[in-house]
């Protein structure tokens, strides 16, 4: 320590280090084991403002600043031991103003016997400590310029620090998604043992240096964990690695959201300089710049790969990762790679009915429902719109079938969004890699094949690509192109199904349906071309066409003399939509001369889910004097308070109710349950697709009022239908009783 006392050969030192200290350019000043100077050359007196002569009155202790006194004395301490240190400190110019200094302490050996200790300081201003600061800034925006890894620029900012700093040890940590956390991004001399301390440590007002700063957004100087309650939770963790003193300022955006802490630890009390602190201000800043920049790219990076609505893998990052699979596929017996392709049934209604924000919602949750069906390695893909792809990486045929199955069996609960129960069904498409195709273009266009005849099998169920797709695909072309050709030849005809009274035990009515008849292909199915149809948009003008024919048709009827009391029309979702539907239905009304009120306008119940529009359209319908029936009653998404809103004359209980209700006690209840709340809102109740006896049974036995189904008669052409309304036999009614 100062306080001990040797003799000085002073004659001897003056000899030796007179003439350097005297031509020196640097401060060089020369101490003997009490601190008091004993040399001091003109460069020093420039750096000081105090003479020679007044030095050499004075101690060390009388000029070093008072927050770099206990440092600097430890390192005096030091180098009486024999050792040679470089540090940093402050002195105070006779002026009062703060000098900060780089000061080289070595000892004076004679004889083996340390006597004394000389110096050289250079101001920081011209220090190499500076340079570190320069060098080290701009190597790390080279860094950031290369591309080089997060956390080695990160690194290579605590490198540089710690050399500006001399003997701190530096630590990074970036703020968690949540922001209650700071998780380590690194700290690479800090003692490895301590790193289970900072690797997750609370954002909160008394959470250590790093926690609070980050609450705070302000710098934190705790400059004697000992003492201090900042750090009563792990202060014997960070004084057992003397780890005494801890620093740390936040870093913040341009916004002033904090994105992680910078911290500087010492292993002695320490209080900051101002020096310091500038060297603190600069690397947080200069951290902020490069968060933010790997932030932007991260972000930029993932929105490439990545869908923005649901965060699932883009087509783009897909169709990589499929072809990255197919190059490293090891073929192994039973394994293969398989490609998903779906949509969602009837997603456009939702986003027609219940809007955008709505659909949506809706696309995020079933995101999340998908990646909940697959395996933590398979790759789950927005395509567009409502369109998902699966990557499903070595696995056997049936375990696609398996996961396919799953996915259809979590599609069966409804998705509860802004209080709707909404209830969507994927219609799958399966292509299998290698014996579909040789690439991930190959293998989406065949699986997307698969879909289109999982939805011709009715929706909601999986198909497995088969090379006879392909001739059916280009078929659809070809149905697209001469569709447009049959509306201007006016190829469809209308085929009739009877609608029975089931207390008159007589045919009031039949429903039209249209088919078609081409001139070289034959009848084509309307399963096959309404599709078609609805998606070009040429549903509009067919469905204008069909109820100009049905309207004609029941005229012709009434003033030939059969008795019918109406005939039903169906009309497609966008018809129902068009600005020009209660008008041109006026119109045909008026060129056809029917009577309003022979005519039944039946809509889906799923048209009904925008309930303010639909009922101001109803309501212009019922002006005109038609009829209005709700077909496929009970499988739409909205609530059953519409019905005592909108001016309804019949209800159709889907097909899907009947066909077990004979079988099946929960189907029996839905059906039963629709026959009584539509009797109790004055409704009448037609029942479709009954083709046995027993379902008739049941449904007479509930009282529904009407039904139609092959048990009657199927859909037939005019002169088939006239035929049996002429030739009806008694026992047509009795034997079905």
């Amino acid at each position: 320590m100062l306080s001990v006392k040797t003799t000085f050969e002073v004659n001897a030192l003056f000899k030796i280090y007179k003439s350097l200290f005297d031509k020196h350019h640097d401060t060089c000043f020369a101490l003997d084991l009490e601190g008091n100077f004993i040399l001091f050359n003109d460069a020093a007196v420039k750096l000081t403002g105090y003479s020679a002569e007044e030095a050499l009155q004075m101690s060390l202790i009388t000029f070093i600043a008072d927050d770099s006194l206990k440092k600097t004395l430890r390192y005096f301490d030091l180098v009486l031991q024999g050792n040679r240190e470089s540090f940093n400190t402050a002195i105070q110019h006779k002026n009062g103003k703060d000098v900060l200094l780089s000061v080289t302490f070595i000892p004076i050996n004679i004889d083996n016997h340390i006597c004394g200790i000389v110096a050289v300081a250079k101001e920081m201003i011209k220090t190499k400590n500076d340079e570190h600061v320069f060098l080290g800034q701009n190597n790390v925006l080279e860094m950031v310029v290369r591309g080089c890894p997060f956390k080695e620029v990160l690194e290579e900012i605590v490198y540089f620090v710690e050399k500006a700093l001399d003997e701190g040890q530096c630590s990074l940590h970036l703020v968690n998604e949540k922001a209650t956390s700071l998780k380590l991004g690194t700290a690479p001399n800090v003692p490895a043992d301590f790193h289970d301390q900072i690797q997750n440590i609370p954002i909160g007002p008394k959470e250590g240096s790093c926690g609070t700063a980050a609450y705070f957004n302000r710098l934190i100087i705790v400059s004697d964990i000992a003492n201090d309650p900042l750090w009563k939770k792990t202060k014997h963790a960070a004084l057992k690695h003397k780890i005494e003193a801890c620093w740390s300022s936040p870093i913040c955006n341009n916004q002033q959201k904090v994105l992680g802490v910078y911290s500087i630890y010492y292993d002695l009390p320490y209080i900051p300089t101002e020096r310091d602190k500038q060297v603190i201000r600069e690397a947080t800043y200069l951290t902020s710049l490069v968060i933010q920049h790997y932030l932007a790219d991260e972000k930029l990076n993932f929105l490439t790969n990545h869908d923005e609505l649901t965060g699932l893998a883009n087509r783009r990052l897909f169709d990589e990762k499929v072809n990255i699979a197919i190059k490293f596929f090891k073929k192994e017996e039973g394994k293969l790679l398989g490609v998903l392709y779906f949509d969602l049934d009837r997603f456009k209604r939702i986003n027609d009915y219940l809007g955008h924000n709505v659909g949506d919602q809706l696309l995020k949750k079933v995101a999340e429902r998908i990646q909940g069906c697959v395996r933590n390695n398979d790759l789950v893909s927005r395509q567009g719109n409502d369109e998902f792809t699966i990557l499903l990486d070595h696995v056997t045929n049936h375990e696609v079938s398996q996961i396919s199955k799953r996915i259809s069996d979590k599609f069966a609960l409804p998705f509860i969004i802004d209080g709707h129960e909404v209830y969507v069904t994927p219609s799958i498409g399966i292509s299998l890699f290698p014996s579909d195709g040789k690439n991930a273009d190959e293998l989406i266009t065949k699986a997307d094949m698969a879909m289109n005849q999982a939805k011709k099998y009715g929706r909601n169920n999986f198909q497995f690509y088969n090379p006879n797709l392909e001739k059916h695909n280009f078929d659809r072309l070809d149905i697209e192109n001469e569709l447009r050709k049959a509306i201007e030849k006016n190829e469809f005809i209308l085929h009739y199904q009877p609608i029975i009274d089931l207390s008159a035990n007589r045919i009031t009515g039949v429903e039209a349906l249209i088919r078609w008849e081409h001139p070289h292909r034959g009848k084509i199915s309307p399963d096959y071309f309404i599709p078609v149809a609805e998606e070009t948009g040429m549903i509009i003008p067919i469905g204008e066409i069909v109820l100009k024919k049905a309207c004609v048709q029941m005229k012709k009827w009434q003033d030939s003399g059969f008795f019918l009391s109406t005939i039903s029309v169906n009309i497609s979702i966008r018809q129902f939509f068009q600005p020009n539907l209660v008008p041109m239905i006026a119109q045909i009304i008026k060129d056809t001369a029917i009577d309003p009120a022979s005519l039944t306008i039946e809509i889906t119940e799923s048209m009904t889910m925008d309930v303010e529009t639909a009922t101001t359209i109803l309501h212009d319908l019922k002006g005109l004097g038609v009829n209005i029936s709700i077909d496929d009653f009970g499988t739409g998404y909205s609530s059953l308070s519409y019905l005592k809103k909108f001016p309804i004359d019949y209800l159709k209980i889907d097909r899907s109710f009947i066909n077990d209700i004979a079988k099946s006690k929960d189907d029996e209840n839905i059906a039963t349950t629709i026959l009584l709340m539509a009797h109790n809102l004055g409704l009448s109740v037609i029942a479709e697709g009954v083709e046995t006896s027993e379902q008739l049974g049941i449904l007479r036995q509930h009282r529904c009022n009407e039904a139609q189904g092959f048990l009657f008669s199927k859909p037939l052409p005019e002169n088939d239908l006239k035929h049996l309304l002429n030739n009806l036999p008694v026992s047509f009614f009795n034997q079905r009783r």
